[in-house]
């Protein structure tokens, strides 16, 4: 069993499922279940747009983290919202996809979705096998359609070089 990451104080009062705060991009179910690794492309799009960590929901300051899988860094883009450097460091030991536990994405929408408009980006990663991540450290992004997958916004450090690229250790 995986220990439960110490939660940094900002998230405080983030609700939380299983020891884990329950990132702000994480839908929930009618019944309240949070759907982890689940986003709507409305909260997606509204992360991306305004500029909000996908963890918490505050405005990202003059640093911020994307978290790249290693076919986005191809495009120099990614479809997953920024987070601020406290988020990026609690999701790199929380998220079991960052952490290097689970190994393939899921096969299928959660049953609860139904009727929710799933994020358009799904059908990048659906069933896929994990691939290895890596942090993007920026300054600034520009929001782009993404070329692997048109109709979707993604981050873009094309324009704005990142401040590092680093991979993140595989623990599984």
């Amino acid at each position: 069993m995986t220990a439960t990451p110490d939660i940094p104080a900002h998230l405080a009062g983030r609700p939380r499922s299983g020891g884990l705060v329950v990132p702000w991009i994480t839908p929930a179910a009618p019944g309240g279940r949070y759907l982890f690794g689940t986003v709507t492309g409305l909260v997606q799009y509204q992360c991306l747009l305004r500029r909000l960590c996908q963890v918490c929901g505050w405005r990202l300051g003059a640093r911020a983290v994307l978290f790249a899988r290693e076919s986005d860094l191809v495009h120099q883009c990614t479809a997953e919202p920024a987070v601020c450097p406290p988020c990026a460091a609690y999701s790199r030991r929380a998220c079991p996809m960052l952490a290097g536990r689970r190994h393939q994405y899921r096969a299928s929408d959660h049953p609860a979705l139904a009727g929710l408009p799933a994020a358009p980006d799904r059908l990048l990663r659906q069933a896929a096998p994990a691939e290895p991540w890596y942090a993007v450290w920026i300054r600034s992004f520009d929001v782009i359609d993404h070329p692997a997958q048109p109709g979707t916004l993604a981050a873009s450090w094309q324009r704005m070089p990142p401040l590092r690229v680093r991979p993140l250790p595989a623990t599984a």
